[in-house]
Parts: structure tokens; sequence; C-alpha cells
């Protein structure tokens, strides 16, 4: 974030040379109009790193350590840039307000004044876009589709900036740096939002569909040319092409050996897509974005580590079972709500009998009630281990928690979090 707040003030930095501070903050009108323009710059830059982020690009996700991270700061980017885009007009009119309330009522007026117009279509689009995030829920699909505008949004924005009479028009410094952020934001998020299908997806194909009970669906997928290269732990985007199943991108945490020529994914029906993947079909295309994420057992150095899956939060650690070796000292606490929940229990017990460092142990929920830290602490020493959790929201945050009160240092809890 220290990064990125530095990209945002650098326009305000060039700005500040561009006249004398006192003539910037001279008077009421002076200050509230130099106040409009710095929210302005900064709000036109984060928006632009804003929609950059949103790119689902590798090196974010390494440097961010996980893309779950790299969304939460696209998320909280977002608030803020949309905030000192708000403000902006609303400065800035202040010096209309002390001529004539009728030129003040006018500045908000489209089709006025061209260069304003499409920065009031630009605020409109984005206010009616962000009330469908925050205030009407959509299905997934849907809200998907809306979100596509935040561009056509962002591109009235940019042609604001180039017609407005401004200090951005006064100088080609300042012109050049907020024009390459928003070029390079704009093409990212074209790309992302309409040229989707241009972008490399490795190809495979559904060989396997099987019920692990009467919740969780199992789907095994062959290469058809290049294999997906990940590390155990992470997870990609899959697109299934069907003429049932609807083509959209979805994550799912990847349940199989990194060694295996085969992909494996466990999904739960959560809803109207997972549902509906019981409907493909043996040599449907799938097309798979990927991998992505850093939680994984390799990502830390210490070998000793406890493991906590609430329900379907099994997968991850399915792939990462199968490739440890006897330097890794491993407790698993699989936590369901009743043992029938449960799968490849018989896989993990199989793994156990190779390699007796690693121990997975069954939690009933229904029998011992819910898995707490305390409980965990009894029968595994915490002291000196990571932690690596995954299952729902509240579970995870609920345990975090619980760790910490235990004294756990927080760098030494891992989870990735996609429910924001």
């Amino acid at each position: 974030m220290f990064f990125i707040a530095i990209l945002s003030l650098i326009p305000v930095i060039i700005w500040s040379y561009m006249e004398p501070l006192g003539s910037r903050f001279s008077d009421l009108n002076t200050i509230f109009t130099s106040i409009g323009q710095i929210l302005g710059l900064v709000g036109m830059v984060m928006f632009s790193i804003n929609l950059i982020l949103a790119g689902k690009f590798k090196f974010l996700d390494k440097y961010f350590k996980g893309l779950d991270k790299v969304y939460i700061n696209h998320s909280k980017i977002g608030a803020i840039a949309f905030s000192l885009i708000l403000f902006h007009p609303l400065f800035l009119v202040v010096k209309y307000i002390t001529i004539s309330l009728n030129d003040a009522a006018l500045f908000f007026v489209p089709f006025v004044n061209t260069p304003i117009t499409w920065g009031i279509l630009s605020l409109l689009l984005m206010i009616i876009l962000i009330s469908f995030t925050f205030y009407i829920k959509l299905k997934y699909h849907v809200w998907k589709f809306s979100h596509k505008f935040m561009v056509v949004a962002f591109f009235f924005a940019i042609i604001h900036t180039v017609l407005i009479g401004s200090d951005i028009s006064r100088s080609i410094l300042l012109r050049l740096y907020i024009l390459i952020f928003s070029f390079v934001g704009l093409f990212i998020s074209v790309r992302q939002a309409f040229l989707n299908k241009f972008i490399k997806k490795i190809k495979y194909k559904v060989i396997g569909i099987n019920y692990l009970n009467k919740d969780i669906l199992e789907i095994e997928m062959e290469p058809l040319g290049e294999k997906v290269s990940f590390i155990p732990g992470q997870f990609a985007f899959f697109s299934f092409i069907s003429d049932i199943v609807s083509f959209e991108s979805h994550p799912f945490s990847i349940a199989s050996s990194n060694l295996d020529n085969n992909i494996k994914i466990a999904v739960k029906n959560f809803g109207d897509y997972t549902d509906s993947l019981k409907d493909l079909k043996v040599n449907d295309l799938v097309l798979i974005d990927g991998p992505y994420g850093n939680f994984s057992h390799r990502s830390v150095t210490n070998k000793n580590q406890i493991w906590i899956a609430g329900g379907i939060g099994i997968t991850p650690f399915l792939s990462m079972s199968k490739d440890l070796n006897e330097e890794y000292n491993v407790d698993l606490y699989y936590s369901v709500k009743e043992h029938t929940e449960a799968v490849c229990i018989a896989e993990l017990g199989e793994i156990e009998e190779k390699n007796k460092n690693f121990k997975p142990r069954l939690w009933d929920a229904g029998v011992s009630g819910y898995i707490t830290a305390e409980a965990i602490a009894v029968l595994s020493k915490v002291e000196g281990k990571d932690i690596f959790l995954c299952g729902p929201k509240m579970f995870m945050e609920s345990l975090k928690d619980q760790f910490l009160l235990l004294e756990v240092d927080i760098k030494k809890i891992h989870y990735e979090n996609f429910s924001f």
C-alpha cells in the first residue's frame, strides 16, 4: 500500500511545483479549488491502479503474497478512489457558489459544458454501479456483467481529464503521468472485461465426474497439450464449455498432486452454478487460468505445521498432503458438521501410512462441538508451528482470533479469503 500511495501522490508533487503554494491557498475559494484538484488527480491515479490490480497478474499475486490480498487491496483502493472522485466536483463548485447559486447548479447539469458533462456522466455511472455492489444482491454472473460498465465510466473520466482546461492541460509532465496510468488501466480493464477469451488459458477436458458425498462433486480433467504447473495448495480459475453449464470463470482449489498428469477439483453445491456442474459430460472442454495463490506448506520455511480444514476447505490440504516428505511434521484437523460430510478419509489414511509424520484427525462437530484453538493446543503443541486455515470465512476468522489469544504470532497464521 505504501508504494501505491507514493504513485498516487506523485501528480500532487508535480502540481505543487507548477505555481507557488501561497497562491494556491490564498483564500477560501483557492483553497477549495486546490483541494478539489488534488482529489481529482489522486483519485484518477488510484482508479487506474485499482483497474490494474483487477487484471489477475501473477507478478501481483507474488508481490502481495496471494491473489486474495490483491483483491482486498483492489476493493480498498476502489473505495478510496471513488470517494476522492466523488468529492472532487463538490470542492470545485464552491467558487461558483460564491458567485451565484444558479451557476453552482449549472455546474452539475450535463450538456451545458462538454468537458464537465463527461465528468458528470462518469460519476453518475460509478454511483449506479457501486450501488449495485453494496446495496443490491445480484447473482454473480449478473454482477460480473454489470461491473464491466465500470470500464465505460473510467473511459468517460479519461475524456473529461483530456478535455478539461486545468493544470493537466498546462503541464506536459503531469499530463503524461496521468494519461499513461489512465490508458494502462483502461487497456487492462478492457482486456479483462471484454477480451477475456484472448487471455491465454490452458485447455483440459473432463474425463471423470464423481460424487464424494451427496453435496461434493469431484471433477477430473486431463490436459490437451500443455499442463498447468502449480504448487500444492494453489487454486485456478476454471471455465467449462458445456451446453448446460454457463461459461463463467470460477476459482477452485486444486485437490490433486502436482506430480499427477490430470487435475482434480472438489466442488460443493452452494447454488445455481455449482449445482449445474453435475450436468457436465465427459469430454467437455475446460479452460484453466492459473495457478494463483500463496497458500501452501511450501510458502514457509518452518516444516512443523498444523493444518485446519473446515468442510470443503479440505481441498488444498489434499494436494498439500500428497507433497509431504519425511522432513515435514504436520497435524491435520478436518472439521465437519457430521462425519457423513467428510470426504477422502481413506486417501488421507493411506498418506498417513506412508508418512508417520503426517497425522490427520477427523473432527465431528456433531459429537465434539465446534473445533477450537484451545482444543487443538491440547492435542498438538502449537508453539513454534505455522498454522494453515481453510474453510468458511467465519470459521477462519474465529480460529485466527482464538490462536492470537493463545499468543500465536500473526505471521504464523496463514489463510486465503475470497469472501470479501
